[in-house]
């Protein structure tokens, strides 16, 4: 590999990184392109939509249904809205609390998250270059990175601004809202990451819309994700896409690989639930509410005077329903009791009849609520007992035993985990690239990420795995030494590959060198007593005058 001297950190990651083109200005490229909607300008911003049906002509209006299936907008501007919605609700976020800090524990003593060390810690070389890199970067990411992966759990991606100075690497790391994925779009060629564009990637001078480099943005992604057939990707210039095209003249083209978010597949359940918990508030508070009716008698009057006294009651009780509702939205109050005015005509003329009807406040039959709740804690990953519903706890998976027994938190700490090391990964090669003036390849590298672990299912998973393979070396111990201490089974290489390769499925080569160092142990020993025995005198037996490996022979004579 080159030294600094020779390359500059731009020339070795764009070596690490091919997809960017080494002819192209970033600041100079015109960012236009074809698609549907015309050049790639800012898309920043949300999708609305409205309900156009006609319903003038019918007897039922769109307040009348309700919806089959509840989906979330194909765009992904449009999504990040209600995902947005979605992760400020109390369930969804203690939900997500759990999944993140199950992922990214933090160690008691030393506040880190994740740690940089060498594959082979008798490298001096390397000890000292992973001292290095942890403290040039080690703050920097153990502090940020549960915001990192909260923005990318809730959206599916998040996004990193790393800020480099050259001999220094890494001095600054940066995310906020310029760098939130709703004004970042991720451009790709050949399956290679190849830039980026944004409402806040412009031109440092005249404020273009540039591309910029492919490390000028570091992203926190998910590892799942399915294209969606009915999203087509924007595509840079006049040239069609072609999967047979070589990868320096695939066109650039805008991925949908942003990740896929946690919550992606929770819209419906929320909904549901929210709309179960909606009608059972109303109910509580329908039972509470009393309807009064007051009676105006008006006979006495004549229908002037009695409109005029009717008149100026009822609007009297209106302000005074207007001052109940503002205070009902300053002080998150609900009124009980509602006026209602009914003028009526004393003697034989007319009457009033009420029938009085009651709301019972029975709640308990909540079944649906229950339903939706479990829905949403499937597709959470997390069980309804750790995020506010304590009551269901039962066989022994309360006081944080489902975060060991869990498989789907297992599996989801897996995935911010693996996010999290290509993020981690990518930031060690821009450091290196512009402190040292190289990098490492990723199947070359002297160091490893290691994470605080934490007793989960993975966790418990591998200690039982652990348990299992030492019996399993015990059982194997104790099968060879049977097989050694008999002759005949000793002097049988076909009884031997078959006990060790065909019976405990080693591999045939490992078993030929275990038979081959087995022999010539075998043999040393036989030696040893052989020269023992030669070494002994026949006929005057001086032990004064043996040395000290005579007497160690003599010994094990006498004792075998």
């Amino acid at each position: 590999m080159k030294t600094k001297k020779s390359w500059s950190p731009v020339d070795i990651l764009r070596r690490v990184l091919p997809a960017s083109a080494v002819k192209d200005d970033p600041y100079n490229l015109p960012i236009t392109g074809t698609s549907s909607s015309g050049s790639l300008v800012s898309r920043s911003g949300f999708f609305t939509s409205k309900n156009d049906n006609d319903d003038s002509n019918t007897f039922s209006s769109s307040g009348d249904e309700v919806e089959n299936v509840i989906q979330l907008p194909e765009d992904r501007l449009s999504r990040y809205s209600l995902l947005a919605v979605m992760a400020k609700s109390p369930t969804v976020s203690a939900a997500l609390n759990i999944h993140i800090s199950n992922a990214l524990s933090m160690d008691k003593k030393t506040g880190e998250i994740i740690t940089i060390e060498p594959k082979d810690s008798s490298d001096e070389k390397t000890n000292k270059l992973c001292k290095e890199i942890q403290g040039d970067l080690g703050s920097l990411i153990n502090a940020s990175l549960p915001n990192w992966a909260r923005i990318m759990v809730i959206f599916g991606v998040s996004y990193i601004r790393p800020y480099t100075i050259q001999n220094k690497g890494i001095v600054a790391l940066e995310s906020d809202f310029h760098t939130l994925p709703h004004f970042v779009n991720e451009f790709v060629r050949g399956g290679q990451l190849a830039g980026f564009t944004g409402d806040f990637l412009l031109h440092p001078e005249n404020g273009a819309r540039v591309m910029a480099e492919p490390w000028d943005l570091v992203p926190l992604k998910l590892p799942t994700f399915v294209p969606s057939s009915t999203n087509r990707p924007i595509i840079y210039g006049s040239k069609s896409f072609s999967l047979l095209s070589p990868m320096d003249e695939a066109p650039l083209r805008e991925t949908q690989n942003y990740g896929a978010s946690f919550l992606e597949h929770s819209y419906e359940a929320f909904e549901n639930l929210c709309n179960s918990l909606k009608s059972l508030k109303a109910t509580r508070n329908n039972a509470a509410k009393v309807d009064r009716l007051v009676a105006l008698a008006t006979d006495t009057l004549d229908p002037a005077n009695a409109a005029r006294f009717t008149r100026e009651v009822t609007q009297g009780l209106k302000r005074n329903a207007a001052e109940i509702q503002r205070r009902m939205k300053n002080g998150n109050t609900l009124p009980t009791v509602m006026n209602h005015v009914i003028p009526i005509m004393g003697g034989n003329k007319g009457g009033i009849v009420v029938d009085t009807q009651s709301i019972p406040a029975d709640i308990t039959g909540i079944e649906d609520v229950m339903f939706h709740l479990r829905q949403l804690c499937s597709s959470l990953g997390v069980d309804s007992t750790m995020i506010g519903w304590a009551d269901q706890m039962s066989g022994g998976l309360g006081e944080g035993g489902w975060q060991q027994t869990s498989s789907a938190a297992a599996e989801r700490s897996n995935w911010i985990r693996h996010a999290c090391v290509e993020a981690v990964h990518r930031f060690i090669d821009i450091h290196c690239a512009f402190k040292y003036g190289k990098v490492f390849p990723a199947n070359d590298r002297p160091y490893q990420l290691a994470f605080n672990s934490l007793n989960t299912a993975i966790q418990e998973q591998h200690n039982r795995e652990l348990d299992s393979r030492a019996n399993y070396c015990a059982q194997l111990v104790t099968i060879v030494d049977a097989i050694l201490n008999n002759q005949k089974m000793t002097g049988s290489d076909t009884f031997i590959q078959y006990v060790l390769a065909d019976t405990m499925e080693m591999d045939r080569d490992t078993v030929q060198q275990i038979i081959k160092e087995f022999k010539a142990s075998t043999s040393g020993d036989e030696n040893d007593d052989h020269n023992m025995i030669e070494s002994a005198p026949a006929d005057d037996l001086n032990i004064e005058s043996m040395s000290h490996e005579e007497l160690k022979k003599f010994m094990k004579y006498l004792t075998s």
